[in-house]
C-alpha cells in the first residue's frame, strides 16, 4: 500500500471548502502542538502524544471525512479520580459541550484478539464530516486529552 501525506489525501478527497479549511486549520493546530499525524493504513492517520492515543483521522470518497478524538483509554479509567481528573481539565465551556455531545462518544467494541483487555480500547468522540463550531470543539478535545495525559503519566 502506498503511503500518502495527509495533505496529498486532503487534496485527493476533500473538494468541499469548509472541509478542507477546517482540515488545514486542524494540521497547523496539531503542528503548533508538535504532533504530527502519521500514516496509519490507506488514507487513515493517527495522532499520538508522549506515545498515547490523541486522535484518529479517516478520508475516503468524496469528502468523506471522520475525526475520532480519544478522551481516555480503558486502562485510564481503572481509577476512579481519572475520569475526575480528566473533567477537571475541561473548562466551563467545554465541559457543556461534552456533555452536548455525549451522543458522539463511544467506546471501542470488543475484538477476538484483545478480548477487550488492551490499551486501545478507549471512549472516544466522533465526528463525521465536521461544521467549524465542531472543528473547534475537537481541537479543544486535543487540549484537553494532552493536558490529561501529561498529568496522568506524570504520576
Amino acid at each position: 500500500m502506498e503511503k500518502h501525506t495527509i495533505e496529498e489525501c486532503c487534496e485527493e478527497f476533500l473538494s468541499d471548502q469548509h472541509l478542507k479549511q477546517g482540515m488545514q486549520d486542524l494540521l497547523l493546530f496539531l503542528q503548533e502542538l508538535k504532533m504530527k499525524p502519521l500514516w496509519y493504513h490507506k488514507a487513515s492517520y493517527k495522532c499520538n502524544y508522549k506515545s498515547k492515543p490523541v486522535l484518529h483521522i479517516n478520508m475516503g470518497k468524496e469528502n468523506w471525512l471522520r475525526i475520532r478524538v480519544c478522551l481516555v483509554t480503558v486502562n485510564e479509567m481503572q481509577e476512579s479520580e481519572n475520569m475526575d481528573l480528566y473533567m477537571s481539565v475541561l473548562n466551563d465551556d467545554l465541559s457543556v459541550a461534552h456533555e452536548n455531545y455525549l451522543a458522539g462518544v463511544k467506546s471501542c467494541e470488543w475484538c477476538k484478539g484483545c478480548g477487550g483487555f488492551c490499551e486501545k480500547r478507549k471512549r472516544s468522540y466522533y465526528i463525521n464530516n465536521p461544521t467549524k463550531e465542531q472543528f473547534d470543539l475537537i481541537k479543544s478535545f486535543i487540549m484537553a486529552r494532552k493536558e490529561f495525559i501529561t498529568k496522568y503519566y506524570a504520576k
